[in-house]
């Protein structure tokens, strides 16, 4: 069912938590009604996968690793990183000890991306550093399930490299950096509108620029679509396309290009 988690601390290793027929959940109670301060989770590498959810949507699981994978089933993710951190491919083994004393080695696979399931919603955000996505579906949101990704640290950048994309059957997309965001060859934001308040996308760059590759294409289908670039400084553009909706594009101190 559940695992609920306190501390756990492997700085210079990998955790795997699996909770196959429930949630991955922080044991820590809420401060003032937010999140605590308390890491739950320091690794260099972190694999998440759950039946049912990861992270409460107001107690999120508050992390400090440098690479992370996380898959719900029948649910969301929310995850509040303390630094910066890649969404990318993670595994790993243990030994197990049997009642001889000898070892077996047990695997979890290698997992990839952010995925929810029933239209569970996505969030990641990171206190004091950047975010990074790594090659493929590296976010994704099952149905209407909504996906914020947001670095809270000053002038740090949210940079979705080649292939990389943010997706959701139906719900709204934010990509909110403190400095700046970049998407690099064919990493996509991607998602569909079925009336007003579903299929939004919005991307801000508080004090940076907002840089799309000429293959990188901000999609969103369906009457009602919405599409807000929001830039400090220059806003580059790839390819937007809301043929059935509407675009705003601001480069506060800069040019459109």
């Amino acid at each position: 069912t559940d695992v609920t988690v306190g501390d756990i601390d492997v700085s210079d290793g990998a955790v795997s938590i699996t909770a196959t027929g429930g949630s991955v959940l922080d044991a820590d109670a809420l401060v003032g009604g937010a999140n605590d301060g308390d890491q739950d989770i320091t690794a260099v590498a972190l694999r998440l996968n759950a039946g049912s959810g990861v992270g409460g949507n107001v107690n999120h699981l508050e992390t400090s690793v440098g690479t992370l994978s996380a898959a719900a089933g029948d649910g969301g993710v929310y995850l509040l990183e303390a630094d910066a951190v890649s969404v990318g491919d993670v595994g790993l083994s243990v030994n197990r000890v049997g009642s001889d004393g000898a070892l077996t080695v047990v695997t979890d696979a290698s997992q990839s991306d952010i995925t929810s399931g029933n239209n569970g919603a996505i969030v990641l955000r990171s206190t004091a550093g950047g975010i990074t996505l790594n090659e493929g579906a590296a976010i994704s949101a099952n149905g209407s399930g909504n996906v914020l990704v947001q670095t809270l640290g000053a002038n740090q950048n949210i940079t979705a490299n080649a292939d990389a994309d943010i997706s959701s059957g139906s719900g709204s997309i934010s990509v909110l950096a403190a400095g700046g965001v970049i998407f690099n060859a064919q990493a996509d934001i991607r998602t569909s509108s079925t009336g007003a308040g579903s299929g939004s996308i919005d991307v801000q760059a508080g004090s940076g620029a907002i840089e799309q590759d000429a293959t990188s294409a901000l999609v969103s289908t369906g009457a009602g679509a919405t599409v807000r670039l929001l830039a400090a400084t220059d806003v580059t553009v790839g390819d937007i396309d809301v043929s059935d909706g509407a675009v705003s594009i601001t480069a506060t101190g800069g040019s459109v290009l």
